[in-house]
């Protein structure tokens, strides 16, 4: 847990905005506010005051109480944020099929995400989903070179993101990919089809599994491009 805890203390301490790290680490985890501070003994305003900074910038030792307390609260829930974050950090795999992953300061909403790939739903609707993070694959070199464990680092920090599969001919391997794994994205996206394109399969599944599926015509660098810079 050591390595886990000192790397999120360092992406805060090093953040430009302290508090939206804070906030951006303790959505990571799913923990709420109240929650958090009754861990910390403290009112949930305190910990208000320091993520929307009307508190003066935490001091270190500050920062890693909070953090403790969200890797102890995530321990006491079965852990898997902190596996999750184990996991990433402990393996470095060729990942050549991931073009590109971020995670966002700032949540974005499922609307907001769709218009800015100029993206069609095909199953879902918009609404206030909140989205944490993208992850763009090229969906033929994970069919052909990704494993079972590679595939669980498409999420980086968090599964609370959308996993947008390029050079896709009909969605079915990606949707049956997404479908066998244990870990679940927000939202899917395929590139480069029309919706009444999309399998029957594939469609069917994403209403199973509850997980919004919209497609872009987008070119992959322009695609990119636009995800690159949400901030």
């Amino acid at each position: 847990m050591e390595k886990v805890a000192i790397y999120i203390i360092g992406d805060i301490v090093l953040a430009e905005n302290t508090g939206k790290a804070l906030k951006k680490w303790r959505n990571l985890f799913n923990i709420q506010q109240i929650e958090l501070a009754k861990y910390l003994n403290v009112s949930p305003s305190v910990i208000s005051d320091y993520e929307v900074g009307r508190r003066k910038n935490p001091g270190v030792n500050i920062i890693k109480k909070y953090v403790l307390a969200l890797i102890e609260i995530d321990k006491e829930k079965g852990g898997q944020t902190i596996k999750a974050l184990k996991r990433i950090l402990d393996k470095s795999p060729s990942m050549k099929a991931i073009l590109s992953i971020k995670e966002y300061e700032n949540p974005i909403t499922l609307n907001e995400f769709v218009n800015i790939i100029d993206g069609e739903i095909a199953v879902g609707d918009n609404s206030d989903t909140p989205i944490y993070g993208h992850t763009v694959v090229d969906s033929i070199k994970a069919i052909l070179e990704m494993t079972g464990d590679d595939f669980y680092h498409l999420y980086g920090w968090t599964t609370e993101r959308a996993l947008i599969f390029t050079n896709v001919s009909t969605g079915r391997s990606p949707m049956v990919a997404v479908r066998v794994s244990i870990m679940k994205p927000r939202v899917v996206v395929l590139q480069g089809i029309n919706k009444d394109k999309i399998d029957s399969l594939a469609l069917k599944l994403a209403e199973i599994d509850n997980i919004p599926l919209i497609t872009t015509h987008l070119d992959t660098k322009e695609l990119i491009k636009r995800l690159n810079e949400i901030k």
